[in-house]
Order: structure tokens, then sequence, then C-alpha cells
């Protein structure tokens, strides 16, 4: 009887443990309600996906003893033990995670995974890149076959580019750059007949670019003569007008517009910050009115007279036998008044100089929106404001301001800079629908 008893209360004690190790295996088992942002102003948006740079929370229970934790099969390190509690792991999503294609094991796309002591838990959710976006073309009047570039940020795991007129070029016909910045292509067949944007899309959203992109029947300076369709009127410090191949190598990017002019006038020189100091090395004098007339009789509706000069730019192509590292493009509609003037230099880039290199032709971009006193009116305000007074076009060398800091660049040896293709663009952009 003493057996039995004794029998009973072991079985008894068993079970209880078992009962009381099941419970402990519950309590420690992982689950998630819900991922949400974790940024300053907003704590509270719940995540339906989540993107590399991204500082998260995950909400749930069984963290505490949490080991590690996977985004894309690929450890996160450094995730801070002060962040996680049994209810929450705060961390960033690395940059570094593979996203899309670059996901080895399919298994493994789009997952969160946390290991914890007694756990190994998997969480689907979609995990992308940054946003994309587009900041600029290389050369907006490419030919089918030219190679440009396409820049802005996080060009990563795009899928296709999208020309005007819905030319398709597939992920295998282009490239990116390894901090996702460029994207180097081909204009397709057709590609380079429909004015209009070109678009990037991927595993992390789609972008547009300007609507800039082929505006060939808005160019108003084409030949440099005076005439019914050309806004030229004289200049004394360019070449004569040349047509002939150059540079006779462009490695296949664009080559050069059916005529263009240089400067030096006289050849290749030096260009120095210091000895040409506040000098005009070539320049040029326009009808300003008559662009308007041209562009408006050209461009099939793409510019009226009541679009808004804050939507349009000027844009040329050029190309120089060294890298640009010194003066500035400028634009005035009104000859000598600073309210009509636009100066434009790229080779600064956030506090450095960073020079603009050359295999073939690039576009220039000048937006009218940062002439004081075309800002915010139609173009036909403006035309009307101008009136017959003339336009000037020059390249001068100086010391100018960027971002509160003022630069003179660096020489550039044995120069010449050649110009073409003048003309008025749209410049806006559409929002894409990365929801």
């Amino acid at each position: 009887m003493k057996l039995l008893k004794y029998i009973g209360k072991n079985c008894m004690l068993g079970l209880m443990l078992v009962v009381c190790l099941s419970a402990c295996q519950d309590e420690d088992r992982v689950s998630v309600a819900r991922i949400c942002t974790q940024k300053v102003g907003d704590t509270q948006t719940e995540l339906t996906k989540v993107r590399l740079g991204e500082m998260v929370r995950i909400e749930g229970s069984g963290f505490a003893t949490t080991k590690a934790v996977y985004c894309n099969g690929t450890l996160v390190s450094g995730v801070n033990s002060n962040f996680i509690t049994d209810t929450q792991i705060i961390f960033t999503v690395p940059k570094s995670i593979p996203i899309g294609s670059e996901v080895k094991n399919k298994e493994e796309l789009n997952t969160i995974r946390i290991v914890t002591k007694y756990d190994d838990f998997v969480y689907p959710i979609p995990i992308l890149g940054g946003t994309p976006a587009i900041t600029g073309v290389s050369h907006t009047l490419a030919k089918a076959g030219e190679q440009i570039k396409i820049y802005g940020t996080n060009l990563r795991g795009i899928e296709k580019v999208t020309f005007p007129g819905g030319i398709v070029v597939e992920a295998d016909a282009f490239t990116e750059n390894t901090d996702y910045t460029t994207i180097t292509v081909n204009v397709p067949e057709g590609g380079d007949l429909v004015a209009g944007e070109l678009s990037v899309e991927g595993v992390s959203g789609g972008a547009y670019s300007y609507n800039y992109m082929n505006c060939k029947e808005c160019v108003f300076i084409n030949k440099f003569q005076q005439g019914d369709d050309d806004a030229y009127n004289y200049s004394n410090m360019l070449t004569a007008v040349m047509q002939s191949p150059l540079p006779e190598e462009t490695y296949g990017e664009p080559g050069n517009p059916e005529c263009y002019r240089g400067f030096p006038k006289d050849g290749p020189s030096d260009i120095d910050p210091i000895l040409n100091d506040n000098q005009e090395i070539g320049n040029f004098r326009l009808y300003s009115a008559k662009m308007w007339d041209i562009v408006l009789a050209n461009s099939n509706g793409l510019i009226k007279e009541n679009t808004l000069c804050d939507k349009l730019a000027i844009q040329f192509d050029y190309y120089a036998t060294t890298p640009w590292t010194t003066g500035c493009f400028r634009w005035e509609m009104i000859e000598s008044n600073g309210n009509y003037r636009q100066t434009t230099l790229s080779w600064v880039e956030s506090g450095e100089i960073v020079p603009v290199t050359f295999r073939g032709w690039r576009t220039l971009t000048m937006p009218l929106s940062e002439m004081t006193d075309v800002k915010g009116k139609t173009v036909k305000q403006v035309k009307e404001a101008v009136g017959d007074k003339g336009g000037k076009f020059m390249f001068k060398v100086g010391k100018f301001q960027v971002g509160g800091t003022y630069y003179t660049g660096i020489t550039m040896r044995d120069c010449q800079v050649f110009v073409g293709n003048f003309r008025v663009v749209p410049y806006s952009k559409k929002p894409y629908d990365n929801n």
C-alpha cells in the first residue's frame, strides 16, 4: 500500500513538472504582434514593409533571451541589448542587407528571423531598399544606341528602366554602380522619339525623372546663325560653327550636336581661376523674345503661353576636352540684369571640388525658377517683360558661392569647351506611387 502511495505521489509530481515546463516553454515562445517605425515624432505607425536604414520596433513576446536577429537570412550585427526586452526589440535594419534577387536562399527572402534561447521564429515581411529617386540624366537628347547615365539615390535592385513612349529596358541590359547612385543604360530603339520622362522600377519601388527627355522641338539655337528658326544674335568669342565628329571616340556615349561652337575662340588654353578671375572665356548674344516665339511655335504644345516658368528650364549640350573644375555657365534673359540671371556650376558637391569628366557630350540644365523676376510668372508674362531686350550666354571665371562657401576651382589645363542644342524644356517631376 505504501508503495502505491509513493508511486502515486511521484507520478503527480512528475505530471506537475511536465505541466510547469510546458507552461514555461509556452511563455518563452516568440510571437510577433506588429512592427512599428521608431523615429522622432513617430513611434506608432505600423509597418507592412521595412526599408534598409530604417529604425524599427518589433512588438510581441518571448524576446528576453534573444541571441540573434536576421533579415533576409543575414545576421544583424550590433543589436543593442539595452533595446531588447521581453516584449520588444528595437534595431536599425542595416543598409548592407541583401534585397530582392541578391538573396540567394529564396525561403529567407522578406523575412525577419528571431533566435532566442528557447525558440527560432520567422516573421514574413517585405524588406526593401531605400525609396529610389532620380536626380538627373547625363544627356537628355541622346540618340538610340547611345549610352546615358541616370543619377539618383537608392538605385538598387532596379528591374527595369522605361523610356518615354513606354519603351522598356530590362535589368540584364543595364548596370548599377556599387553605391547605387548611377544606372548606365543604352537608349533603346524608339526611346529617343517621344518627349517626356523616364522611370525606374524595382524591388524597392520606383521613381520618375524630370519630364525633359527628347525635347527636340524645343531647340531655339541650332545652327548659330540669324534666321527665323534660330534666336542666335552674334559673338566675337566663339569658334566658327563646327560639325565634325567630336570627340573622335565617345566610348558609346552621346556625340556632338549637328552644329556646335567652342571657346576659347583660338583653341585650347589654360582656364585659370586666378589669372582669368572675373573674365568671360566665351559668350554670345541672343534674341530673348524670339527664343520664346520659336519655342511656342515648335514645341507641339509642350510649352504654352500660360505655362509657369517655374516648370521650365534652359538646357544645352556641352563637351570639354578636360574635366570641368572652374568657372560657371551663366544665362541672362536680359543682359546685365541680375534679376533675369541664372548661374550654374556642377563641380562642387557636398563642399568638395568634384571634377565633371567627359567621354562624350553631356546636358546641362538651368532651372528658370532660379531667375528672381521669372519665378512664379507665366511664359506670356516673362515674354512681355523682356520685350525687345537682348539676352546673353557666357562662361565666366570667378568666385562663386555654393551653400554659403565661396569657390574658385582648379585650373583647367589646355582646355576648350563646346556647346550646342540650346533649348527650353519642361522641368517638373511626377510623384511615384510607392505605397
